[in-house]
């Protein structure tokens, strides 16, 4: 039986023809994840990668060509999308660093009262960050520490543009909020101080 009729098979849930395929084409999509990801993550990106033939099989025409070259499509767009969220994560983590060592360390090029105060201030910003939903928490840190337009960012996170800027603007939005000096509650984790709807967008 051919790949083309066996992954027609898995399309109506036949257990056997998926196993046939896994045998078939496991190690390559390993030998190829382990080049891109590691070894380490090869194992998670096959189980991914092979959950995606189970559930997307269906989408398989063979009047546009061979499995092979739909399937290797499939593994490409996969560990493009691991790789970038890698890149992510790593630019994250420096970004959040920087951030981190402004909110501690004081600038030696001021006066030592102004120091402290801009050390308090920083120290401010970096809780108030914390209090952000995750998706505009990892927009502000991108563009403001990892000095990311916001075409980049939109690119990075696979997000479309518009998504990008409305979570930059209320991010900032509850950032400055958080910072007034009058604003004597916390921030609500899930959205601005008000809780209207879209806050956690």
């Amino acid at each position: 039986m051919d790949d083309e009729e066996l992954v027609e098979r898995v399309a109506d849930g036949d257990v056997g023809a998926f196993s046939e395929l896994y045998d078939r084409h496991a190690q390559r999509v390993f030998t190829w994840s382990a080049h891109l990801l590691g070894p380490a993550r090869a194992e998670d990106a096959i189980q991914e990668i092979f959950l995606r033939l189970w559930q997307h099989a269906g989408q398989f025409d063979r009047g546009r060509g061979t499995f092979v070259s739909w399937f290797t499509a499939v593994v490409r767009h996969h560990l493009i999308h691991e790789l970038r969220r890698e890149a992510v994560r790593r630019r994250l983590d420096a970004a959040y660093e920087i951030a981190d060592v402004l909110a501690t360390a004081p600038s030696g090029e001021l006066q030592p009262d102004d120091a402290a105060t801009r050390q308090e201030t920083s120290a401010a910003v970096a809780r108030a960050m914390r209090l952000l939903p995750e998706g505009q928490r990892h927009v502000i840190v991108l563009a403001y520490f990892a000095g990311m337009s916001q075409s980049q960012i939109a690119e990075q996170l696979a997000l479309p543009l518009g998504t990008v800027k409305k979570r930059v603007r209320l991010g900032m939005r509850k950032l400055r909020a958080a910072l007034e000096p009058e604003a004597m509650s916390p921030i609500d984790p899930a959205g601005d101080p008000s809780g209207r709807a879209g806050a956690s967008e």
